[in-house]
């Protein structure tokens, strides 16, 4: 693989080149929906007056301010970095710009292992057509577990619009991609298929 590949690059051929496999089923059963805050739905609706014709606005007014209602309803559970060079193994293009990683630790500063969920924004980008990126970065991060000698090699995985909501899960040497797609009109149950995620680790 040229060393000029990075995770934004990454196709489906790709991904099976790492010795994965791509999948689809129901990711998520028994969702229970998780009420919003006022905060949550004041932010939300004052951010879609805003300009957003880029991932970055999405990323800043529409992602940002869901993972902060999750970490202010799970308080001590996790944390998460937001615009973050993560390079991992450069020879096979396993390196670059990720726009959210999220780790159970907490209280961390910078970035630590164990890594739990890799989540990409896309502005106009089909979510299916752009999760190989988001593949990649989830077999990188399991690899950033591995150097470091944590036993975490369940990934998961998001690729959204801000709007739309793709998830993913990496498990052995299978990458399953969610059936279902959660949407932002239907906020409570997004929060809820989140809650899931954060029960499963911890």
């Amino acid at each position: 693989m040229s060393k000029k590949k990075s995770y934004s690059k990454f196709t489906a051929e790709d991904i099976r080149q790492l010795g994965l496999t791509i999948r689809q089923r129901h990711l998520f059963s028994d969702i229970t929906p998780i009420k919003p805050s006022a905060l949550l739905l004041e932010t939300l609706q004052l951010n879609q007056t805003m300009p957003l014709s880029s991932e970055k606005a999405r990323s800043e007014l529409l992602i940002s301010p869901i993972l902060l209602e999750l970490r202010r309803q799970n308080p001590q559970h996790f944390t998460y970095f937001s615009g973050y060079q993560f390079d991992v193994d450069k020879a096979r293009g396993l390196h670059g710009f990720c726009d959210f990683i999220i780790s159970p630790k907490y209280d961390a500063v910078f970035l630590e292992a164990p890594l739990i969920t890799m989540v990409e924004a896309k502005e106009n980008q089909d979510l299916f057509d752009a999760a190989p990126q988001c593949m990649a970065e989830m077999y990188a991060a399991r690899l950033y577990n591995e150097r470091h000698k944590e036993n975490i090699t369940i990934i998961h995985g998001v690729v959204t619009s801000g709007y739309e909501w793709l998830f993913l899960k990496l498990e052995e040497n299978t990458v399953w991609v969610d059936i279902t797609r959660y949407n932002l009109n239907n906020l409570n149950e997004l929060l809820g298929v989140w809650q899931k995620i954060i029960d499963f680790y911890n």
